[in-house]
């Protein structure tokens, strides 16, 4: 028998009705979030933390939309020397009770911030995309110390990862700089077909599943645009069907379907047996095709950098 959701899943996951409410207010659902939500955000962003160098350590760190407290306490266990602010619609322990939407720098914030962290905020503000694009743009050119770093992650959802898309092209239109998961710096491919959408995953139990979705986008003021046209995201899990294995890529290229037929597996291309969402690989020698690349007997796959790790 399924198990019946929670409120709050049912409410931030599901039809979304505590969606722009004070949810946190309520002491059942705060627990609620506490169990499931909090421990998601936690799991994404130590995988985003994993994969995303800093510059240097930050020496002070902002939360916005803290909830309760789930960034902050993973903040406080990777940079214990940092200063940490963190900011709510509604106050908790060590959270300054403020609302971001009413300026960029939230009532009683000030100074600059190495790191900026927004979980599971954008996606529950009533703004439009291009007012949550003007506040995130904001917080960088007020908040942000000028080689910080700003973190925006969101629920797997199709409406919230769109959502998120659309933030993130404006964002680069205003002059920011995405420094992962894209590769692209230029117009979001997944936004170009409704069916589609961006997120990622890490292992982590949380309400007896062995994995974690999110979207996200770490942006800085400025970065080095990859030149290399045979370097792909893996964007998909792997799709194992008769005769051939799949993948969808993004990239220079755009976003790509990756063929590789069982004949014409080889050593050169035997890294795709093992790839994951969220790797970067480059692939050399792959045939275009009309419904994407095709990874022959030749075709070199090369993984760069892990999802699992």
């Amino acid at each position: 028998m399924r198990r019946p959701s929670s409120r709050i899943h049912r409410g931030l996951l599901g039809e979304r009705a505590l969606v722009g409410r004070s949810y946190l207010a309520d002491a059942e659902l705060r627990r609620e979030y506490d169990s499931e939500i909090a421990p998601r955000t936690r799991a994404a962003l130590a995988k985003i933390l994993d994969e995303v160098a800093l510059p240097a350590p930050p020496r002070r760190v902002l939360d916005l939309g803290a909830g309760t407290g789930a960034a902050g306490a993973l903040v406080r266990e990777r940079w214990p020397e940092a200063a940490l602010v963190s900011v709510d619609k509604v106050a908790g322990p060590g959270i300054l009770r403020a609302d971001v939407t009413r300026s960029t720098r939230p009532a009683g914030v000030d100074g600059r911030f190495g790191c900026i962290v927004a979980a599971h905020l954008l996606g529950e503000l009533p703004l439009d995309s291009e007012s949550r694009a003007r506040l995130v743009a904001g917080w960088c050119r007020e908040l942000l110390e000028p080689d910080g770093t700003c973190i925006l992650v969101e629920p797997a959802l199709r409406e919230t990862s769109r959502g998120l898309l659309e933030v993130r092209d404006r964002l680069l239109a205003a002059g920011l700089f995405v420094v992962a998961p894209c590769l692209l710096q230029d117009g979001c491919p997944a936004l170009l077909r409704e069916r589609d959408f961006c997120h990622a995953s890490t292992e982590a139990i949380v309400s007896g599943r062995s994995r974690v979705d999110y979207s996200y986008l770490v942006l800085r003021k400025q970065g080095a645009a990859v030149e290399d046209r045979a370097l792909f995201r893996i964007v998909s899990d792997p799709m194992k069907d008769k005769g051939r294995l799949r993948f969808y890529g993004c990239g220079l290229a755009g976003r790509r379907l990756i063929t590789r037929l069982d004949r014409d597996r080889s050593p050169a291309n035997g890294a795709l047996d093992e790839m994951e969402r969220g790797e970067v690989v480059r692939i050399a020698g792959a045939t275009a095709r009309a419904d994407g690349l095709r990874c022959g007997h030749d075709t070199a796959v090369e993984r760069l950098r892990s999802g699992a790790r």
